[in-house]
């Protein structure tokens, strides 16, 4: 199978531009003309000058009054009393959020705390008070279930864990035992 020969190329002009591009065309760009560094230094300079002379120069500081011996050199304080707060501010923020902790829980690929440590987790762990009596926390995946569980399956129940504590009020707890372990007690993507 035989191919048609390509277009004939003309030889490119400066008003080549307005024509339509065909396959095989060069992309058309725009010619850069190069100064030297003095010549490009010296219009740096000329543009600085004419955006700084737009400024009044700088003044000396005035002299501040002198301070007698007696006179303090700060003003006298008083003590924030009663509701002076916005009321915005005065409701105590958590320390740590859901997605915080999970930030701290998923770094480096963090599947889970190893089984050791995991379990030292969860009794931090309330059970759930309910009309019932009670319920509670999530277990976490240990024992011979440890083997046979995919990571996956594995981070989704330690996020149940954390979601728990932070609807049982302890999540700052929990995210400050996560913080004191180190990388070999966590569980990666891809690790056994």
């Amino acid at each position: 199978m035989a191919f048609p020969p390509p277009p004939k190329k003309k030889p490119a002009s400066k008003d080549d531009l307005d024509r339509p591009w065909v396959p095989g065309d060069s992309i058309p760009a725009a010619e850069a003309v190069h100064n030297d560094n003095e010549s490009g230094w010296a219009l740096w300079n000329e543009a600085s000058q004419v955006h700084e002379r737009k400024f009044m120069p700088t003044a000396p500081m005035t002299a501040p009054g002198k301070l007698s011996g007696d006179t303090p050199g700060w003003a006298a304080t008083q003590p924030a009393g009663g509701n002076s707060r916005p009321a915005a501010l005065q409701k105590s923020q958590p320390l740590f959020t859901l997605e915080s902790a999970m930030l701290v829980a998923r770094r480096n690929n963090r599947v889970c705390p190893r089984p050791e440590r995991w379990n030292e987790l969860s009794k931090l762990l309330p059970p759930r008070k309910t009309l019932r009596g009670s319920q509670q926390p999530p277990v976490p995946v240990t024992g011979p279930a440890w083997s046979v569980t995919p990571a996956l399956t594995k981070r989704l129940c330690f996020r149940e864990q954390i979601e728990w504590a932070e609807s049982q009020g302890v999540l700052e707890n929990v995210v400050a035992f996560m913080q004191t372990m180190s990388e070999q007690e966590w569980l990666h993507m891809g690790e056994d």
